[in-house]
């Protein structure tokens, strides 16, 4: 089924009038629940989960976290999740293409991120292809997010493997804080028109559902390839329910499908000399997951969850066809056995069914693959007195790719004063081998040729290996005033290389093969530092700033053929934001985000060499919040340049343009 707006309007305005009728059978209709615009001191106290997988407030968690609500969503006038994380310290975002963006944490830009975990709803959206997220096809209804944890630094400990400079974690908003209709349309000069409508309503007594269509459709960037666009539109629709049976229970299912047509500016895989698909180059994407959470609360310190999903998606890229099965469970307990001490332990099991199969130059052998993962992890979480919390903790993982892996952790916090928290930690974390460097066989030169240079998977190739130190410090300083501090320093081991195998004759084609492995020789350093300072002087304007510095220093041990250590080159130095959101009268709201990135000074995908440079740039929105809950609001992007790129070859990138559009949202 190809994607076509008359077939998302019919599912908007269906989505629409299933609400009319079921609010008929209702008395009043629900207000949406949003977040309020909290002080500092409510910002502290925010519950945050992915830490410790435990609940804990923002302000005394032993490591560099951030949260980003659903207010802060919304004021940014970000239209996709990577630009709503663009202020985050230490969080690198770059949008490459239309469709494409780079979301790094703490270094090692670049496309895949390979070394970022990202979840939502604590469901896994990494791809063991080539271990990273295809944000051309996370698509959200960005008013149902509740909010956003980021952790920067390791958090393999409790999220396993891949979760080694960082933790993204999304969560969804209950479908009892959704109630009623939401309906949502904006148009402009690059988002060329978006629909979204939702309807909340209840179950019985103990129950709440919601269900949601979606549809945007946005323009192609300026670039060098007019003949392959990279124009993108996507369908979304799902639904979600959560059931409260009893004090102690709580039920949720929840279930989404999407269907996406995406443009590209270049290949996915090229060798240079060997035939490229032709243009244009276009994309067909669709998935379907559904997912299940039972939590059990046995008394105030003492509960088990149970969480299960499965996850299909299907990819028809001119380079490769990549379908992907993936069934993931999940079991939690967290009690306390003593005074001072708190348990959570784990166990979980993830099946995936992998199959690729090549296009043109690109082939994986075998063509499928199963691969498995058994894991559990233990924690400790002991309150010494008080004021002084110790965290210890380790995963134990089997995987089908690097075999058995140990990621322990420890964090300590000390309250100093009521107001001041100083923390410290020391992790392990791991990021295992994908398929690419397991199974990959591409021929790099003419097959026809003698010799021939083959890249080939390694099944030798083992996990890239990190030791992280961190420090930090929060200070709530005034009422309307708090600065958050972190600092870290980072050591890399047997990170990925290609290098020249020993030649062997290839008897089916009568050649010499000379191969080209995955390795695990390189290895490196990094050192940085991140600010993030928040004011609120009244219930009506928030500021804040960020500053990160990333010092980072990648060296070879043996030829580097692709220039890995050039990744040392691919993260700014140097990044700086500035936000204000103030509230005027006569129900009015402006917001003003200013963001200043050094250069990138080299990129393994530009081989001269070269790099991009530094940019600033700065958004704008003005809205009015109005009758029935109304928001009309007006967003400009990236307003101080016509255009300007922020990351890839010139080969692969568009540059990124400035941009207006107009949104109306309304609920009731």
């Amino acid at each position: 089924m190809v994607l076509t707006l008359r077939r998302i309007l019919v599912l908007c305005s269906a989505v629409l009038c299933v609400g009319r009728v079921l609010a008929q059978e209702r008395a009043t209709a629900q207000s949406i629940i949003e977040f309020k615009k909290l002080s500092v001191q409510e910002l502290m106290d925010i519950e945050v989960t992915s830490v410790s997988k435990s609940v804990e407030p923002l302000g005394g968690a032993a490591a560099a976290v951030t949260i980003v609500t659903s207010e802060d969503i919304r004021r940014s006038g970000a239209t996709s999740l990577p630009d709503a994380l663009r202020l985050l310290p230490g969080i690198h975002v770059a949008q490459q293409t239309s469709n494409t963006w780079v979301v790094s944490s703490r270094g090692f830009s670049g496309t895949n991120s390979e070394k970022l975990l990202v979840l939502s709803d604590t469901r896994s959206i990494y791809t063991p292809l080539y271990a990273g997220v295809f944000w051309d096809v996370q698509d959200y209804l960005l008013q149902d997010i509740e909010r956003v944890e980021v952790i920067r630094g390791p958090g393999a400990t409790l999220w396993g493997s891949n979760a080694v400079n960082g933790v993204i974690n999304i969560t969804s908003k209950s479908a009892k804080d959704t109630q009623g209709v939401y309906f949502q349309t904006s148009a402009g000069t690059e988002e060329r028109g978006s629909m979204s409508a939702r309807y909340g309503g209840r179950i019985g007594e103990h129950g709440y559902y919601r269900v949601f269509g979606k549809y945007f459709n946005r323009d192609a960037t300026r670039n060098a390839r007019p003949a392959s666009p990279d124009d993108w539109e996507t369908g979304h629709m799902g639904f979600r329910s959560d059931w409260e049976a009893t004090g102690k229970d709580t039920l949720t299912v929840q279930a989404d499908a999407y269907r996406a047509d995406i443009g590209r500016l270049s290949p996915s895989a090229s060798v240079i000399g060997r035939p490229e698909p032709p243009s244009p180059l276009r994309i067909r994407a669709d998935g379907e997951n559904v997912l299940a959470r039972w939590r059990h609360k046995t008394s105030q310190t003492s509960d088990v969850e149970v969480h299960a999903y499965y996850d299909r998606t299907h990819r028809d890229d001119p380079n490769f066809v990549d379908d992907l099965d993936t069934v993931d469970l999940d079991l939690q307990h967290r009690f306390t056995p003593a005074a001072r001490h708190e348990i959570t332990w784990g166990l979980g099991y993830r099946l995936t069914d992998n199959r690729n199969e090549g296009r043109m130059i690109f082939a994986v052998e075998p063509a499928f693959s199963r691969d498995h993962l058994v894991s559990g992890f233990i924690q400790d979480q002991i309150a010494v007195v008080p004021t002084l919390r110790f965290t210890i903790g380790t995963k134990l993982e089997h995987n089908d790719f690097s075999g058995g892996e140990v990621q322990p952790s420890g964090r300590i916090a000390w309250d100093l004063l009521p107001k001041q928290t100083l923390w410290g930690a020391v992790s392990r974390a791991v990021r295992v081998p994908t398929r690419l460097e397991r199974d990959i066989a591409i021929d790099a030169s003419n097959p026809l040729g003698n010799p021939v240079l083959r890249l080939l998977g390694n099944p030798a190739f083992n996990a890239e290996r990190l030791v992280a130190y961190e420090a930090g410090y929060r200070w709530e300083a005034l009422k309307s005033l708090s600065i958050d501090l972190a600092t870290f320093f980072n050591r890399y081991r047997g990170l990925a290389s290609l290098e020249f195998g020993k030649p062997f004759v290839d008897a089916a084609i009568r050649r010499t093969v000379v191969p080209i492995l995955n390795q695990n020789l390189n290895a490196g350093r990094t050192l940085g530092g991140e600010a993030f300072v928040t004011y609120t002087p009244t219930r009506s304007s928030r500021f804040s700033a960020s500053y990160s510095n990333l010092d980072m220093n990648l060296r070879a041990g043996g030829q580097d053929l692709n220039r890995g250590t050039w990744l040392d080159g691919a993260t700014p130095r140097h990044q700086f934001g500035l936000r204000s959101s103030v509230d005027l009268p006569a129900h009015v709201q402006a917001d003003v985000l200013f963001r200043s990135l050094s250069a990138i000074r080299r990129l393994p995908s530009i081989t001269t060499g070269g790099g991009i440079p530094g940019y600033s740039e700065v958004d704008m929105r003005l809205a009015w919040i109005g009758w029935k809950r109304a928001d009309f609001s007006l967003v400009g992007q990236n307003l101080l340049h016509a255009h300007h790129p922020e990351f890839g070859s010139p080969a692969q990138r568009g540059e990124i343009e400035r941009s207006v559009y107009a949104k109306i949202a309304w609920g009731f």
